[in-house]
């Protein structure tokens, strides 16, 4: 069996209760890392079939641990849950090149859904480096520290980021406010580095995330007394580094139900 789903499997379960099922986002995720667990394992055995395929041991690897700890963390089901999941699609997705027609057709499926989920895995690196890299604490600096208690073993931590993360996904002042952060670090690092940096490009992804968000969530308007009273409470209650921590972690989220560029 492929390293990385042992390697999964393996890891200490992370505690959080009241375990959800996995949504779309998560299976169309898991069947990605699947795939490129399949074309990596076999970059290394040598299969001369891939030669033209980008190398992507490593990456994939990293990519594999984000998904099953993302997956983990929001659905709270056992890591032994999702690393059945990801065997599951590991077996699919080999039985349809097994039961594709011809040779040509067999290939031609690998290539179109390495191609699809190479860029998602992209785009989700991406975001992760720059959610790693940075944080911005006011219009006119950036510190490079983690988000706060983001990567961290302490079931306590864990259990209140999976809280706050779902009821984030559904409190329209929340995003409205964390769009304004993120948007504001956006600009900050746009005027820094220019657009096609990869930070920029990454938190960019980010802000059209909250804003694609805020486009379809029906509820109080932001921009209103209640947001202004939000805001004030916000600040009052949080540090500015948690409000990016936790702005971070939902524009995260957020993101992955952007389609691929």
């Amino acid at each position: 069996m492929i390293a990385f789903l042992l390697a999964l499997a393996a890891s200490s379960p992370v505690p959080a209760p009241a375990p959800t099922p996995l949504t779309d986002v998560h299976q169309r995720d898991i069947g990605c890392v699947a795939l490129l667990g399949i074309i990596a394992h076999e970059q290394r055995e040598g299969k001369a079939a891939l030669q033209d395929y980008p190398d992507i041991r490593d990456t994939g690897k990293r990519w594999a641990g984000i998904v099953g700890d993302r997956v983990t963390f929001e659905s709270g089901q056992p890591r032994e849950v999702v690393a059945f999941a990801i065997r599951t699609a590991v077996d699919a997705e080999q039985a349809e090149v097994l039961n594709a027609k011809t040779a040509e057709a067999a290939a031609a499926y690998a290539r179109g859904r390495f191609d699809e989920c190479k860029t998602l895995m992209d785009a989700q690196l991406a975001v992760a480096d720059a959610a790693a890299d940075v944080i911005v604490v006011d219009e006119r600096s950036a510190v490079l520290t983690p988000p706060p208690g983001w990567q961290t073993d302490e079931p306590e931590k864990l259990a209140l980021f999976r809280q706050q993360l779902r009821a984030d996904q559904t409190d329209r002042l929340r995003i409205s406010y964390c769009a304004g952060m993120i948007g504001a670090s956006y600009r900050e690092i746009v005027s820094r580095e220019g657009k096609g940096s990869r930070d920029a490009l990454a938190m960019g992804r980010l802000d059209r995330a909250f804003t694609a968000k805020l486009a379809n969530l029906p509820g109080t308007d932001p921009g209103g007394q209640a947001g202004v009273e939000f805001a004030k409470h916000v600040q009052a209650s949080e540090s500015r580094e948690g409000q990016m921590g936790r702005c971070l972690r939902l524009g995260e989220s957020l993101a992955m139900a952007l389609p691929p560029e």
